[in-house]
């Protein structure tokens, strides 16, 4: 009886050990880059695109309706950015906006769409942006 007392210790002390182990802080990672913004009518995302702070920018459009994309800042904005939506998804597109202008994009159905802006040198490393849905 002592030597299955003296397993069962053995067997739990190796038990305890582990959560220890476990439990140790984990390494802190930053941030992924993954900046995202659910557009609602009447609730526009709004701020600076910077691919300083995040690899891309993504925005999930509700629909039908239509988005507005709106240079708020003083200078040229050039964006690249993929779409996703119920029919479509394309990639490489890009979106050009002076000081003050805006582009106006359809969503077609309720499933809404997904609009993620990226950076592979082309385009502006910052933007002010306005995305609005009516």
């Amino acid at each position: 009886m002592s030597r299955l007392t003296l397993a069962s210790l053995a067997l739990l002390t190796g038990l305890l050990s582990v959560p220890s182990i476990q439990a140790q802080p984990a390494v802190q990672r930053g941030p992924q880059g993954e900046f995202g913004c659910e557009v609602q009518k009447g609730n526009p995302c709004q701020g600076r695109v910077d691919f300083n702070a995040g690899k891309s920018f993504e925005f999930k459009i509700p629909g039908p309706g239509d988005v507005t994309f709106e240079n708020k800042g003083n200078k040229r904005c050039v964006l690249e950015y993929s779409i996703t939506e119920s029919t479509l998804a394309a990639t490489g597109r890009q979106l050009s906006l002076g000081p003050g202008q805006n582009q106006v994009l359809a969503v077609r159905d309720a499933g809404g769409m997904v609009i993620r802006f990226f950076n592979r040198g082309i385009g502006s490393t910052t933007c002010d942006l306005t995305v609005g849905l009516s």
